[in-house]
């Protein structure tokens, strides 16, 4: 019932469709979601003609990267025609997850964001041997990190003050440089995302995570500074710029807000080599992956994760005395 004609016409014959078929939906969508940096805000406009109909959408702020554009429904024994026009950040499979049904999501030929470009996303082993990054329970038995830290690794053991477990890699985004552990034993705590997509331009952080084990001492590490640019290099707005000092190891930790909610992933920091090499000097110029990303990222494995509007500020003390619950050091080996 299906066929495509010249100039992108497609044609719908609903009296040849199966009877099972109850609703048909036009959804438009950015090949990639939103790791592309590409929404439907840089096309400005969109037109649509069915029949007799036109559809005519501004998309100067439409920060979507799919939507369900029209619905076509059967009532009463005949078809319907309706407008949508509901987005989906995540693209595609977020739309997907949210309608509750499988879709193949082709993925483009993009290089992850880690490797040269300026970051350095400290791949190197820690010091002390195994040690390659840290991570935060996210539910019961899902631990979110970086996909670097995991990539290529056999085995993975994640260690905190009270435990050791087996946890293997479930699914990793390379690109946006996430990957979700699971462990068979449940998790007593989990950490609590920020609702909503805001952050602000110097509002306060604290990043936790297992930096340099064995060269500056055991433990969890705690840094703190503030959100010093929205976008990474080359205007990358998958991810923030932060000044809390990091080194290697605290890949995969979260960054939290003034009261202990996630708001992000550290990933990587700026190539000093590469700003020496250039006659300048940097320090704590330091990346970590929005809260966006990692909340479609979970959207899209089904993982609802809890979030909380934001809350009065805390003191450190606390924020790190309830971070300790869910917080994991990620040990990779061979």
């Amino acid at each position: 019932g299906l066929v495509w004609g010249d100039h992108g016409k497609l044609s719908i014959d609903c009296a040849a469709l199966p009877a099972d078929v109850e609703r048909l939906m036009l959804i438009p969508y950015i090949v990639g979601g939103m790791a592309t940096g590409i929404s439907f805000r840089d096309f400005q406009a969109l037109n649509v003609n069915v029949g007799e109909h036109r559809f005519a959408l501004d998309l100067h702020d439409r920060r979507e990267a799919a939507m369900i554009l029209i619905e076509i429904y059967r009532h009463n024994g005949a078809w319907r025609l309706a407008a949508n026009g509901q987005g989906f950040v995540g693209g595609i499979g977020a739309a997907a997850s949210a309608l509750g049904i499988a879709i193949d999501v082709p993925q483009p030929d993009v290089p992850p964001r880690s490797p040269g470009g300026g970051y350095d996303d400290y791949r190197g082993p820690a010091p002390s041997g195994p040690s390659a990054g840290s991570g935060f329970a996210i539910d019961p038995h899902h631990i979110i990190t970086n996909a670097h830290v995991v990539a290529g690794t056999s085995r993975i053991k994640v260690v905190n003050d009270r435990r050791t477990l087996d946890a293997s890699c479930v699914f990793s985004d390379p690109h946006n440089d996430i990957a979700m552990l699971r462990v068979a034993e449940p998790l007593e705590s989990h950490a609590t995302l920020r609702h909503g997509i805001d952050l602000h331009l110097g509002e306060d952080i604290v990043v936790l995570g297992y930096p340099l084990q064995g060269l500056l001492g055991s433990g969890l590490q705690v840094t703190a500074g503030n959100i010093s640019a929205l976008c990474g290099l080359g205007n990358d707005t998958g991810v923030m710029q932060f000044t809390a000092p990091i080194a290697s190891g605290n890949s995969g930790g979260p960054i939290l807000d003034h009261s202990g909610l996630v708001i992000g992933l550290v990933c990587s920091s700026l190539n000093k080599d590469r700003v020496r090499d250039g006659g300048g000097v940097a320090e704590n110029v330091n990346f970590g992956v929005k809260a966006a990303n990692l909340r479609v990222f979970l959207s899209v494995n089904a993982i609802e994760p809890v979030e909380s509007p934001a809350l009065p500020a805390r003191s450190r003390t606390d924020i790190v005395k309830q971070a300790r619950g869910f917080l994991y050091h990620v040990q990779c080996d061979g």
